[in-house]
């Protein structure tokens, strides 16, 4: 492998970040235009922002799989299945991340309402899975143990 000089490694960085450019430009609008809840910093402004003051009631039929015990909490496995009616949307929150909306999924036509993903987590904490629906806003709940931290 050849080794750089140090002017080659800077040149090398000088050209790599004017590169960057023209990609953080055109990422600028898609980040601004994001939901606030996703910029929310506790709970219960993430919850206000996703619901706009709508209550929020348990639903015995969504199904909220996570890990009692987390080993690995770079890698937290996390499924909701929420077969109710007129299912528009799944928010996955988790209380004591650093920013608590993980993830909205938006359900379209006859698609099934599954979200799947793996995430990092701080600290012990509940796992919220959020179902918009035209009859109201539903949720599950639960608490994953983690045994070393994963976000900074």
């Amino acid at each position: 492998m050849k080794h750089l000089t140090r002017p080659q490694r800077s040149r090398r960085l000088l050209l790599q970040a004017v590169a960057a450019l023209p990609m953080l430009a055109l990422a600028r609008p898609a980040l601004s235009s994001l939901p606030k809840s996703f910029s929310a910093e506790t709970l219960d402004d993430a919850l206000a922002e996703l619901t706009g003051g709508q209550s929020i009631q348990e639903h015995p039929d969504i199904e909220l799989e996570v890990p009692d015990i987390a080993e690995d909490s770079g890698k937290v496995p996390i499924q909701v299945y929420a077969p109710l009616p007129g299912a528009e949307k799944i928010s996955i929150l988790i209380e004591a991340n650093p920013v608590p909306l993980i993830s909205v999924t938006h359900i379209q036509g006859q698609t099934e309402p599954y979200v799947s993903l793996r995430v990092k987590m701080r600290e012990t904490s509940r796992v919220i899975a959020l179902v918009h629906t035209p009859d109201g806003v539903f949720q599950a709940a639960r608490e994953v143990e983690v045994t070393a931290g994963g976000c900074a």
